[in-house]
């Protein structure tokens, strides 16, 4: 029998939890399931170095090594994990074999960890052989993304689709700005000033800021127990993300503030375009009857890290459009609290909690054990989080003792976060 054309589609929401539109031949998801679990297991122990080194404090570390260590380790690796899952999901296809799925991560993972050890100790020819491998890691994930989607027969979401092949794109042009500066660093001399701003932005708004608020304009919805609905705010979310990042980006390369700051504001109007489809989902929201520990730490953790989101965009804008392309219109230190800790973690965070005992593998049972497990303390770590994130975004612009109380509240916290991902990993169901 055919489907009633006058049915409406399923919802996507349905496609997420379960891994694909069912059909008459069944595919085993089991590995699919057990690669994503890997990815996301890796993520958290890339996060946990990055807090450890940031408390911690080894000499000379700065900041560059924790965020090195979160963004293209711990945020690279969960992104080269979910993505290709979600375009799999969305367009109802078979998921790509998981040796390719494991070579990419594997890619990413030894190529962010060999970059970690190299730089620092200016180990030039190390280092680009990392860079190298993690920028081989991004085309392997885009391929087992975008290639298997192509079959599909499922309902597609084709902004999703785009704003992924974007900010793969985005991360592509970072890791070879990266490349160039390990390259050729002596020959570069000044022209770094202008690269390595152009290569934060490019990586920390243009692929990763990009990837996880796409993947909230699905995500958010089934959390909340709303419908997936495309909305105008979906274009302006991500052309202004996904297009503003690079205009920033070669803003602060050919030295034209206009440029960039033109750029930055569009980041914004994206940024807030989030916020607009997070309240529109929030409206529609389902009950929950069970586990009430659980969908308010996913979903706290979530409409949080979309308010930090527009919070870090807007000082970034405000530096941008206050100094232009000098030094002091891009401060590092006053994105580690909005948009490293508020938005990038705390929505990994949320997110893993979510997708662990809902597409990870295992039984109801053992899915019911591991809600349980992550939901542990879920209103103080909450409160907790945002506090901290709070403290390092006003101690970046004071000095003082709240910078370094809100590295160690936040710290403390994802620490904690990913113990019970452990535990919820190491439970078995009944």
């Amino acid at each position: 029998m055919g489907t009633d054309p006058r049915l409406p589609p399923p919802p996507v929401s349905g496609l997420i939890s379960l891994g694909g539109a069912p059909g008459p031949q069944r595919v085993d998801r089991m590995p699919e399931r057990r690669v994503v679990l890997i990815g996301i297991v890796g993520a958290a122990g890339f996060v946990a170095a990055a807090v450890i080194v940031s408390l911690t404090g080894p000499a000379g570390s700065g900041t560059w090594l924790p965020l090195h260590l979160a963004l293209a380790g711990g945020a690279g690796l969960a992104i080269a994990a979910l993505v290709p899952h979600f375009t799999i999901s969305l367009a109802g296809a078979r998921p790509a074999p998981g040796r390719f799925r494991l070579v990419g991560l594997a890619l990413i993972a030894g190529g962010a960890a060999t970059i970690a050890v190299a730089f620092p100790r200016g180990l030039t020819q190390a280092g680009l052989v990392g860079a190298s491998a993690y920028l081989a890691g991004i085309v392997t994930s885009a391929a087992t993304a975008f290639i298997p989607a192509r079959a599909g027969l499922g309902r597609r979401f084709g902004v999703v689709e785009v704003a992924y092949g974007l900010a793969l794109a985005n991360a592509a042009f970072a890791v070879g700005l990266a490349i160039l500066r390990l390259g050729y660093v002596e020959s570069l001399g000044g022209a770094w000033l202008g690269l390595k701003p152009a290569h934060a932005w490019l990586n920390l708004v243009g692929f990763v800021s990009l990837v996880v608020a796409a993947t909230l304009i699905h995500l958010y919805p089934t959390v909340v127990g709303s419908r997936i609905r495309s909305r105008p705010a979906l274009v302006v979310l991500v052309a202004g993300v996904g297009l503003g990042a690079p205009i920033t980006a070669l803003g602060h390369t050919v030295a034209w503030a206009p440029l960039a700051q033109v750029g930055a504001l569009s980041v914004v109007a994206g940024a807030a375009a989030l916020a607009l489809v997070a309240v529109g989902s929030w409206s529609g929201r389902g009950t929950w009857t069970t586990d009430p520990a659980w969908h308010r730490l996913t979903i706290g953790h979530l409409s949080a890290a979309v308010g930090w989101f527009v919070i870090g965009t807007a000082i970034l804008c405000a530096d941008l459009l206050t100094y232009g392309v000098r030094p002091a219109g891009w401060s590092l230190q006053h994105t580690i609290g909005p948009l490293i800790i508020g938005w990038v973690m705390q929505a990994l965070v949320g997110a893993w909690s979510h997708l662990v005992p809902s597409v990870g593998p295992g039984d109801a049972a053992r899915h019911a054990l591991q809600r349980r497990e992550l939901a542990r303390g879920a209103t103080v770590r909450l409160v907790a989080w945002n506090i901290g994130a709070a403290l390092v975004t006003i101690g970046s612009f004071a000095s003082g003792w709240m910078g370094f109380a809100g590295a160690a509240t936040a710290g403390a916290t994802m620490l904690a976060s990913i113990a019970l991902l452990g535990r919820s990993c190491a439970v078995r169901g009944e």
